[in-house]
């Protein structure tokens, strides 16, 4: 089941972050929408401080 989602935007050469709400709906990561690499990608997955990723 996912739990996120990161897409690649090549203009500003960064990764929204996406989470996915009860209704199936992928809604941006409001903490942080952007990161620069899939390092920090990573590491606010696992830091999550709004519980989104893993309730």
């Amino acid at each position: 089941m996912p739990i996120a989602k990161s897409t690649y935007e090549r203009k500003s050469d960064s990764w929204k972050i996406f989470w996915q709400r009860s209704n199936m709906k992928w809604i941006s990561y409001d903490p942080v929408p952007v990161v620069k690499s899939l390092d920090e990608f990573l590491r606010v997955l696992d830091e999550d401080t709004h519980f989104c990723f893993r309730g």
